[in-house]
């Protein structure tokens, strides 16, 4: 609706303009008519310009196949605009001017390319401050998530109950298995150095992403009587591929926390598969098919939160899934790479 709303205050703009200072004793109806027409060219080159030219080519710093494409739209536009005039308008609406107008190739080229790409700077500055203000607003929207996962992470992992616990646990190991205590140690040192100073960045490198949930998963292991419980599964190439850090996270919490522990292992299957065109992590634990589980009430980042971090870094590039399958609760997340 804005869209029609522009282009009619566009044209009836020249019409009120031709109205309060014609010259000539043309209808007013014949004017607005021929505007209309014309309008079309003008419509076009906007629309091709603004939603086509760039977004693929100048956003994505293509200038030289943008400068060809817009001199090669533009002469289209100036030839279209022209013929429009000579064939069309001049003989519906000013047929009286027909013969003033000249042949079709009496053209001034800089008149034309003037008069279409005025409303398309125009229209174009408009759409581009609205994206600016759009881009503005996600990027607040962004760091105010950022800032929420980060807080609800560290109340939920370095809380005094989940460091009690680890702590307790790697105590009862100091004399009875020194070395996995020590490993222990190590492992609680990863997670607090990760949370304090990697995720401080947009972007952390998938290694670390990983070794920072081998590592919460070592340390939830002590807690299980079974020491293979957890599978987790790696497969293709992940090295110097990036993410956005604590996206996997909240699967893997909410598995250990709504999980079923008095199943046969693995009781919680993890996968993560890597190819040059994307990323795929999958999540899979025993429930209980009598007891209800609320999805987003697990503390922490929170799906819910997840999902929205998901939508403002990944837009249009990330398919996440979750599902109950007869007892199997299910979370599969993929993302893919920008292309090049």
């Amino acid at each position: 609706m804005s869209h029609i709303l522009f282009w009619v205050a566009y044209i009836g703009f020249f019409i009120l303009q031709y109205s309060l200072f014609k010259k000539s004793d043309t209808p007013i109806s014949s004017t607005a008519g021929s505007l209309t027409l014309t309008a079309i060219i003008d419509i076009a080159a906007a629309y091709f310009t603004v939603y086509y030219l760039l977004p693929r080519f100048l956003f994505k710093k293509k200038y030289v196949l943008f400068g060809l494409l817009f001199v090669l739209s533009a002469s289209i536009a100036i030839i279209a605009q022209r013929a429009l005039m000579v064939y069309i308008s001049y003989p519906i609406f000013y047929p009286e001017w027909v013969d003033e107008m000249g042949s079709f190739w009496k053209i001034n080229p800089f008149y034309s390319l003037l008069n279409i790409y005025t409303v398309v700077g125009l229209f174009a500055s408009i759409k581009l401050v609205k994206y600016w203000f759009q881009n503005q607003q996600m990027k607040s929207e962004l760091e105010n998530k950022n800032k929420t996962s980060e807080l609800a992470l560290l109340r939920t992992q370095l809380n005094p109950h989940f460091l009690f616990n680890t702590l307790n646990n790697i105590d009862s190991l100091i004399l009875t298995n020194p070395n996995k205590a020590s490993d222990a140690i190590i492992k609680l040192s990863d997670i607090m150095r990760f949370m304090l100073y990697d995720t401080a960045t947009d972007r952390v490198s998938l290694e670390k992403e990983v070794n920072y949930l081998e590592s919460y998963i070592s340390l939830q292991q002590m807690r299980l009587k079974n020491p293979s419980f957890v599978k987790f599964t790696k497969e293709g190439n992940c090295i110097g591929k990036t993410i956005a850090p604590m996206l996997f996270i909240p699967f893997v919490e909410n598995a250990f926390k709504h999980g079923q522990k008095n199943v046969k292992a693995p009781g919680i299957e993890i996968n993560l598969s890597c190819t040059p065109e994307s990323v795929k992590f999958d999540v899979v634990n025993h429930v209980d098919k009598n007891k209800e589980i609320n999805k987003d009430s697990t503390p922490g980042i929170g799906l819910a939160n997840t999902k929205r971090r998901l939508e403002l870094l990944y837009p249009g590039r990330h398919e996440l899934t979750i599902r109950d399958d007869n007892g199997l609760y299910i979370a599969s997340l993929k993302i893919k790479y920008k292309k090049p």
